[in-house]
C-alpha cells in the first residue's frame, strides 16, 4: 500500500464546546457594520453573514508564489524523491483499473484490434458497434443537455430576490455564457471529448486553470489514466493527493518556465519519449497514429494537490496544508510549489482545479463505466457475430480433402470464377470425385442468430432509453403518464445527468473564483465590452448554475412536459397565464423569432375615464390608481358601457365589457381599502405603523373591525345605485362568452347523440316521402275509382232506362197480346154462340 503523506484522519473531527462551559453565560461580539450581511427575520432574530476578506494573486502576489524558489534544494530533494515513489505505488495500485479502460477502448473496434474470433486466414474481424453505439448516444444527449445554443449557464438566486442580486446574477451568466462560448474556445471541444470517454473510463475529468499568456482562463480534459489515487482513497474530492500526470513537449516546458509556473532547473531534453499508458496505446491505434522520433523532447510532470507540512512556510507554519507540488520525472526535482488554499482563509480550505465527471458511481472511488456493465456481452456479441461471419464464410470456400495415393501429379490450383481448369488424374480414374471431397461444414445457425439479437438487447436495455414504451400512447392519456413512462424508461441515463448537472456547477464555480481573481487582465470582446461586470460580482458563487436541469434530460421528456401544462392550462385557463404558456411551448419547439409572433403588451399607464374608456373598447387593458377619483370613474365607465351606441354595440361590447367590469372591480377595492384606512386611522397614531410589528397588529384589527360598520353603511348609499347596471353588464357578458369546451366523455356522447338524431332525422324523411306517395297514390286510386263509379253508375242508368223501356215495351207486347188473345176469345166465344 502507498505510503500516506500525512494522518488521514487529520482535521476530520472538531473539538466540542467542553463540559465545564457556564450554561448561562453570555457572549457578545462585535460585528463590523461594511463587511456584515444582515438579514432580519420575522421573529426579530437576525442572520449576520460576513464577508470573509479573500483575495486573489493581483492582490498579493506573494501569498500565490512558487514556495520552491524559497525552500531548500535538500528539503526539496527530499520531497521530490518521496513522491515519486508514491506516485509509483499509486500507478501499480491501478495497473487492472488502466487494462478495463484499454479494454473498452479496444471493444469498440474502431482501432481494429478487438480481441476474440478464429484466428485462421480471412477469419472475419468485424465488432459489434454496442460499445461505440453507446458512446456516441450518450455523450451527444449529454453535450445538448449541458451545453445549448444559448449558453450552458443560467440565473438562480437563493434567498430574498432583490433587483440588486437580480442584476449582478444576469450580468455573471452573460458574462460567462460569453466565456464559455467564445472566449475560451476549447472548452466544448474539451468537454465533448470527456463525454465520449466517460462511458469508456467511468470517470473523466476537466481541469480548469488561468493563463498568463492568454489572459484567460483554459480548459482541458484530463482521461482516467492519467489521474492517480492512493488506494485508500475512498473519494477524489476527499483524497490526501491526486496526481495528475502530464506529458509536455520542450517547447512548453520552456514557455512555462518563461511564464513563471516552473522554476529554472536547468533540465536536460528528452531524448526519449515517456512509456504511454494502455489506454493511450489503445487510442492511438484508433486515431490512426504513432509516435517513431522523440524530436519534441516529451517529457513527464506530475501536479500533485495534497497536503504537506512546510515548517518553511510562515503561512501554515508546519500545520497540514493543502498544497500543489509540481515534479519533473526526468530530472527527479520539484518544479513548482504552491499553495492551495486562498489568501484570507483561515480555514485553508483546499482549491479544486480539477473536476470529476462520474457515469455509475461505486464502492471505491472509481467510477464504472460501459466495461464493467456490458464488456461480457459486447465480447459474446462481437463473438457471435464473427461466429456467424466465419460460418458463412466457411461454407462458400474451396475446402476439401483428397484421396491419400492418388497419385495426382501437378500442382494445387486457384481457380477463379467462370474460369474451366485441367487438371490430370492417375491412371484408370475417370471422375474426379473418387479422389477429392468438398469438406462438409455446418451451415449458419438459425440458433445463434437468435442468441445475437437477444444480446443486443439485452445490452441495449442498460445503455439507452426505453422511449419504446410511449409508442402506444394516444392524446387522450392522462396528464403526466407520459412524462412518467419517460421517466421510468431511462432512469439510468437521469441518474448519470444528474451527476453531471452537479460536476458541471463544480466547473462553474472554479470559472467564477478565477473571474474572481483575474477579471480586470482578461481579453474581452467587443460583444461583452460594454457589460458593466466587475470583480466584486463575483463575490457570489452560487447565482450562476448549469443551465442544464438535473430532472430533464432529453427533448422527448421536455416536449412531454410541455404538451402537459398545455393541457392543464386549457382545462383550468384561470390557473395559467396562457401567454406564458404558449411562449414557453414556442420557445422549445425551437420558434425564431417569438417576439413577431407575440408582440409584448405595452405597460397601462395613468389616464382619465374617457382615456380609459377608449382603451378597453380597443382592447387594452386600463389599471386604477389610489389618486384618482374612484366614483367618479366608476360613473363615467358605467355611463359608457350603458351606451347602445358605444358600449352596448356589437361590435365594442365582446372587448369593452369584461375589461370594465374587471377595471369598476378595482375601483371599488382601492375605494374601500382607503375608506377603511380613513376610518381606523384618521384619529389615531396608527397611521404609519407596520402591521408586521407584532405588538400593534391586534390594535389594528381592533380599528379595523371598528371602521367596518361605517364602511358598510356607506357601501350602501355609495354603491347601491350601480348594483343593477353591473348586474345587467354581467349578464350580457355571460352571453357574449363562447360556451365552454366539452370533456372528452361529453364530446363522445354529444356526437353520438347528434349521429342518432341524424339517423332519426334520415328515417323520419324516408317515412314522410313514402307516406306522401302512398297518399298521392291513394288520391290517384280514389279518382280513379271515382272516374270508374261514374262511368259504371252512367252507364248503368243506360242499362236501366233500357230495361225499364224493354220492360214496357214487353209489357205492351204482352198487354197487346193479350188484348189480341181477348179479342179472340172473344170472337171465338161470339162465334161458338152464334153457333149455337
Amino acid at each position: 500500500m502507498a505510503e500516506m503523506p500525512i494522518d488521514p484522519e487529520f482535521g476530520r473531527f472538531i473539538e466540542g464546546i467542553p463540559d465545564d462551559e457556564p450554561e448561562d453565560e453570555v457572549v457578545e461580539f462585535e460585528l463590523p457594520e461594511d463587511d456584515a450581511d444582515i438579514e432580519e427575520l420575522p421573529d426579530g432574530s437576525a442572520v449576520v453573514t460576513l464577508d470573509k476578506k479573500f483575495s486573489g494573486p493581483e492582490e498579493n502576489e506573494d501569498f500565490y508564489a512558487n514556495l520552491a524558489e524559497t525552500i531548500d534544494e535538500f528539503r526539496l530533494g527530499e520531497i521530490a524523491t518521496r513522491y515519486l515513489g508514491l506516485i509509483e505505488d499509486d500507478r501499480e495500485d491501478r495497473s487492472e483499473r488502466d487494462k478495463q479502460y484499454e479494454e473498452g477502448l479496444r471493444r469498440t473496434g474502431m482501432g481494429n484490434d478487438a480481441p476474440g474470433g478464429a484466428t485462421f486466414a480471412g477469419a472475419s474481424k468485424v465488432v459489434h458497434p454496442v460499445m461505440a453505439e453507446a458512446c456516441v448516444d450518450f455523450a451527444s444527449r449529454a453535450c445538448k443537455e449541458m451545453f445549448p445554443p444559448d449558453g450552458p449557464t443560467r440565473t438562480n438566486i437563493l434567498g430574498e430576490v432583490t433587483d440588486e442580486k437580480e442584476e449582478i446574477a444576469e450580468r455573471k451568466r452573460d458574462y460567462m455564457n460569453w466565456q464559455l462560448t467564445e472566449q475560451i474556445e476549447e472548452f466544448r471541444d474539451e468537454q465533448e471529448q470527456m463525454l465520449t470517454q466517460l462511458p469508456l473510463g467511468g470517470s473523466q475529468f476537466l481541469k480548469m486553470y488561468w493563463d498568463d499568456k492568454k489572459k484567460r482562463p483554459c480548459a482541458e480534459f484530463v482521461p482516467i489514466d492519467n489521474i492517480l489515487l492512493p488506494f485508500s482513497a475512498a473519494n477524489f474530492y476527499t483524497s490526501s493527493r491526486v496526481t495528475e500526470q502530464e506529458d509536455i513537449s520542450q517547447w512548453e516546458f520552456n514557455n512555462r518556465v518563461e511564464r513563471g509556473l516552473y522554476r529554472d532547473i536547468g533540465v536536460v531534453r528528452a531524448t526519449m519519449n515517456p512509456d504511454p499508458t494502455k489506454a493511450e496505446k489503445a487510442n492511438e491505434k484508433i486515431e490512426g497514429k504513432k509516435q517513431e522520433s522523440s524530436e519534441d523532447g516529451v517529457r513527464r510532470v506530475y501536479s500533485v494537490y495534497t497536503w504537506l507540512e512546510i515548517d518553511e512556510d510562515g503561512e501554515s507554519k508546519g500545520k497540514p496544508a493543502p498544497y500543489i507540488l509540481m515534479i519533473d520525472e526526468l530530472d527527479r526535482e520539484v518544479l513548482g510549489l504552491y499553495r492551495n488554499w486562498e489568501e484570507g482563509d483561515d480555514t485553508m480550505t483546499k482549491l479544486d482545479w480539477i473536476v470529476e465527471f462520474k457515469f455509475i458511481p461505486w464502492r471505491g472511488a472509481y467510477a464504472i463505466g460501459l466495461p464493467h456493465l456490458i464488456g461480457g456481452l459486447s465480447a459474446a456479441l462481437t463473438g457471435s457475430l464473427r461466429a456467424l461471419l466465419d460460418s458463412a464464410h466457411i461454407n462458400n470456400a474451396a475446402t476439401m480433402l483428397k484421396l491419400k495415393g492418388a497419385k495426382i501429379s501437378g500442382q494445387s490450383q486457384q481457380v477463379d470464377v467462370t474460369q474451366v481448369a485441367e487438371i490430370e488424374g492417375a491412371p484408370g480414374v475417370d471422375d474426379i470425385r473418387k479422389i477429392a471431397m468438398p469438406f462438409p461444414f455446418n451451415p449458419p445457425s438459425p440458433v445463434l442468430f437468435q442468441l445475437l439479437g437477444w444480446l443486443s438487447s439485452a445490452a441495449k436495455g442498460v445503455v439507452t432509453t426505453a422511449e419504446e414504451k410511449i409508442a402506444d400512447v394516444t392524446s387522450n392519456t392522462p396528464v403526466g403518464t407520459t412524462q412518467a413512462l419517460i421517466e421510468q424508461g431511462a432512469a439510468v441515463f437521469s441518474s448519470i445527468h444528474a451527476r453531471m448537472h452537479n460536476s458541471q456547477r463544480r466547473v462553474l464555480m472554479i470559472l467564477q473564483r478565477l473571474n474572481r481573481w483575474y477579471l480586470d487582465d482578461q481579453k474581452k470582446g467587443d460583444v461583452v465590452a460594454e457589460l458593466p461586470i466587475k470583480r466584486d460580482d463575483f463575490k457570489r458563487n452560487g447565482d450562476v448554475i448549469p443551465v442544464s436541469d438535473p430532472h430533464i434530460f432529453s427533448e422527448t421528456q421536455r416536449m412531454a412536459q410541455i404538451q402537459a401544462v398545455l393541457m392543464l392550462s386549457d382545462k383550468n385557463p384561470q390557473l395559467f397565464n396562457k401567454r406564458a404558456v404558449v411562449a414557453r411551448a414556442l420557445k422549445q419547439m425551437k420558434v425564431p423569432n417569438i417576439q413577431e409572433l407575440m408582440p409584448e403588451y405595452s405597460k397601462p399607464i395613468e389616464m382619465h375615464a374617457a382615456d380609459e374608456n377608449a382603451a378597453m373598447a380597443m382592447g387594452r387593458v386600463a389599471v386604477a390608481y389610489p389618486r384618482q377619483d374612484h366614483l367618479a370613474h366608476i360613473v363615467s365607465h358605467l355611463a359608457f358601457a350603458q351606451d347602445p351606441v358605444m358600449g352596448m354595440n356589437p361590435i365594442i361590447a365582446p372587448a369593452f365589457i369584461p375589461r370594465v367590469l374587471e377595471h369598476v372591480k378595482q375601483h371599488m377595492m382601492l375605494w374601500y381599502t382607503q375608506s377603511m384606512r380613513q376610518y381606523a386611522f384618521s384619529n389615531s397614531d396608527l397611521k404609519n405603523k407596520k402591521y408586521e410589528d407584532t405588538k400593534l397588529a391586534p390594535e389594528i384589527d381592533k380599528a379595523m373591525a371598528a371602521a367596518s360598520g361605517h364602511v358598510a353603511l356607506d357601501v350602501q348609499e355609495k354603491f347601491a345605485q350601480f348594483m343593477p347596471v353591473m348586474q345587467k353588464l354581467l349578464q350580457v357578458m355571460q352571453q357574449l362568452q363562447p360556451k365552454p369546451p366539452l370533456t372528452p366523455d361529453a364530446q363522445v356522447v354529444l356526437e353520438s347523440s347528434m349521429a342518432e338524431t341524424q339517423r332519426r332525422a334520415k328515417r323520419d324523411e324516408g317515412e314522410l316521402a313514402l307516406r306522401a306517395q302512398k297518399q298521392q297514390q291513394d288520391a290517384k286510386d280514389s279518382a280513379d275509382d271515382r272516374e270508374v263509379k261514374v262511368v259504371m253508375n252512367t252507364e248503368n242508368n243506360l242499362t236501366k232506362e233500357r230495361m225499364d223501356t224493354l220492360d214496357l215495351t214487353l209489357e205492351a207486347a204482352k198487354l197487346k197480346k193479350e188484348q189480341a188473345e181477348s179479342v179472340t176469345t172473344l170472337q171465338e166465344a161470339v162465334q161458338r154462340g152464334l153457333i149455337q
